[in-house]
C-alpha cells in the first residue's frame, strides 16, 4: 500500500475537491447556456405566435372587407412567420418540438394554399366559398393551437432545466459538507490527535518520564516529529550523562587543586631537606651525591607539576598577551606526561622565541585537551605524538599530529559539537574538542582537522603572533 505524508494527503484532497466542484461548476454552467438558449427560443416562440395570431387578424379582416391591401400583408406576415419556423426548426431538439413544428410548417403551407385559393375565387357568391372558408379557419386554428404547443413546450422544458439546477445546487452543498466533514476527520485524527500526543510527550519529557512514541507511517510528517522526539530524548539522556560525568571530572579537578596546595608544603620540606644534607654530604661520596642530585631534580620536577596543575585549575578571566609558545607546549606535555602511557612518545618541534598573542592558561588548556584526545585516539597501539610550528607574516601555525586510528568524514563534520564523542559512555565528555574550538576562536585563530580512517589524525590551529614579533 502506497503510503503519502500529510502534504501529498492535502494535495491529492485539494485536487479531488476542485475535480468535483469543477465538474458540477461545469455542468451549472452548461445547464445556464441551456437555459439563455431557451429564454431566447420561447421568445421566439412567443413571436412565432403573434405572427400567426396577426395572420388570423389580417384573415378576418380580409374576409370581412376583402381589400387586397390586406391580402398582400396576409402573405407578409405569412413569409415571416414560415421563415421564423424554419430557423427556430433548427434549433429544436426534443422530439415533440420538432414534430410540432413540421405539422405547423405543413398547415402554413395549406393555409397559404387556401388562401389564394380564397383571393382567386373571392368574386365568387360567399356560399359558393363557405367550405374554402372553414378549411381556412380549421387550418388558422390549427397553427395558433401548433404555436401555442411550442411555447408549452418551451416553457417545460425550462422549467426542467430550473429544477436540474436546484438538484446541482442541493449535490453540491451535500459535496461541501461531505468534503467539510472529510475534512474535519482528516485533520482531527492526521493532525490534532498527534499534536495532543507530542503536546503530552513534551509534558513527560518535562517530568522524566518519557516513553518512546510509536512510529506508524515514516513518511507522515507528525511521525518524523515523534522520530524526532525520540531521538531527542535519547540524546538528552546520553547528554545527562555526559553531564554528569563531566561534573564528576570538575569534582576531580577542584580536589586535585585542592591537593595540590596539600602536596606544595611536603616537597618544599624535601626539597630544604635535599638541600641541607647535599651541602653536608657533598664530596664524601660520589654515589649519595649522584642520589641526592637526582632526589633533588625529581623534587623540582613535582613541584612543576604541581604548580601547572595549580595554574590550570584556577579560574581566570580572558587575559591575552606575549606568550612564548615552546614553554606553553612543554608545560602541557609535562602536565599530560602522567597519561601518556609507555607504548606513546610525544616529541615537540617548536623553533625558539615564537611569542603568540593569547592567553596563557586558557592556550594551554586548548593544548592539553588536544594532546589527551591524540593519546585516546592512539590507544593500546604503539604511535607517536608530535607537535610542530611555523610562522608566517602575521600568525603562526601549530600542529599536532597523531598515529592513531583516524576518522572518516561524517565524523570530522561533528568533533567540534558539544557532548559529541566516538568514545563508550564513561570514557569521555565529548567536551574536549569544543572547548579547544572555543578558545581557539577566542583567540582570533582557527583549527581545522585532516584525518582518513588507519591513517592518524592532524590538527593545524593558527594564532595571531604577538604584535612586536610579526615578521
Amino acid at each position: 500500500m502506497l503510503k503519502l505524508n500529510i502534504r501529498q494527503k492535502i494535495i491529492i484532497g485539494i485536487i479531488i475537491f476542485s475535480i468535483c466542484f469543477g465538474c458540477l461548476g461545469l455542468l451549472s454552467y452548461v445547464n445556464t447556456l441551456q437555459l439563455e438558449n431557451e429564454v431566447l427560443l420561447i421568445e421566439r416562440s412567443d413571436d412565432l405566435s403573434n405572427l400567426i395570431l396577426e395572420v388570423r387578424r389580417t384573415e378576418k379582416n380580409y374576409l370581412l372587407y376583402h381589400d387586397p391591401a390586406l391580402f398582400s400583408l396576409g402573405l407578409d406576415y405569412l413569409k415571416r412567420t414560415d421563415n421564423l419556423l424554419l430557423e427556430l426548426m433548427e434549433e429544436f431538439s426534443k422530439l415533440e418540438k420538432i414534430q410540432s413544428g413540421k405539422k405547423l410548417k405543413t398547415n402554413l403551407t395549406k393555409y397559404r394554399e387556401l388562401i389564394q385559393q380564397l383571393e382567386t375565387t373571392s368574386k365568387i357568391p360567399l356560399n359558393r366559398n363557405k367550405d374554402l372558408n372553414n378549411q381556412l379557419r380549421e387550418t388558422g386554428q390549427a397553427m395558433v393551437g401548433l404555436s401555442k404547443a411550442i411555447s408549452n413546450f418551451e416553457r417545460s422544458y425550462i422549467l426542467s432545466i430550473n429544477r436540474e439546477l436546484r438538484s446541482n445546487l442541493a449535490l453540491s452543498m451535500i459535496g461541501i459538507a461531505g468534503v467539510i466533514m472529510a475534512l474535519v476527520v482528516f485533520f482531527s485524527s492526521n493532525i490534532l490527535k498527534p499534536l495532543r500526543e507530542v503536546q503530552e510527550a513534551t509534558r513527560r519529557i518535562s517530568e522524566g518520564t518519557f516513553k518512546p512514541l510509536p512510529i506508524k507511517n515514516s513518511h507522515d510528517e507528525i511521525q518524523q516529529v515523534f522520530a524526532a522526539l525520540n531521538s531527542m530524548v535519547e540524546q538528552l539522556i546520553k547528554r545527562r550523562r555526559q553531564l554528569v560525568q563531566a561534573q564528576k571530572l570538575s569534582s576531580i579537578g577542584t580536589l586535585s587543586s585542592g591537593i595540590a596546595h596539600q602536596l606544595n608544603n611536603p616537597l618544599n620540606n624535601i626539597s630544604t631537606s635535599c638541600q641541607i644534607l647535599e651541602e653536608r654530604q657533598k664530596g664524601q661520596d660520589d654515589f649519595s651525591d649522584r642520589m641526592m642530585h637526582n632526589i633533588m631534580q625529581e623534587t623540582l620536577r613535582a613541584r612543576d607539576i604541581v604548580k601547572g596543575l595549580l595554574e590550570f585549575s584556577r579560574e581566570s578571566g580572558y587575559s591575552p598577551g606575549p606568550v612564548e609558545l615552546g614553554k606553553v607546549m612543554k608545560s602541557a606535555m609535562d602536565l599530560v606526561s602522567s597519561q601518556v602511557p609507555a607504548n606513546v612518545t610525544l616529541d615537540m618541534e617548536i623553533p625558539e622565541h615564537i611569542i603568540v598573542h593569547a592567553d596563557q592558561h586558557k592556550i594551554q588548556e586548548a593544548f592539553i585537551n588536544l594532546l589527551i584526545n591524540a593519546v585516546q585516539a592512539i590507544g593500546a597501539d604503539p604511535g607517536s605524538i608530535t607537535v610542530t610550528a611555523f610562522m608566517d607574516q602575521e600568525s603562526t601555525v601549530i600542529r599536532v599530529n597523531d598515529t592513531g586510528q583516524g576518522m572518516d568524514p561524517e565524523t570530522m563534520e561533528r568533533i567540534f559539537d558539544p557532548f559529541f564523542s566516538t568514545k563508550e559512555v564513561g570514557q569521555g565528555t565529548g567536551l574536549g574538542l569544543y572547548i579547544v574550538y572555543g578558545i581557539i576562536e577566542k583567540h582570533q585563530g582557527s583549527i581545522r582537522t585532516e584525518s582518513s580512517p588507519g591513517e592518524g589524525t592532524s590538527f593545524y590551529i593558527t594564532l595571531p603572533l604577538h604584535k612586536e614579533h610579526k615578521i
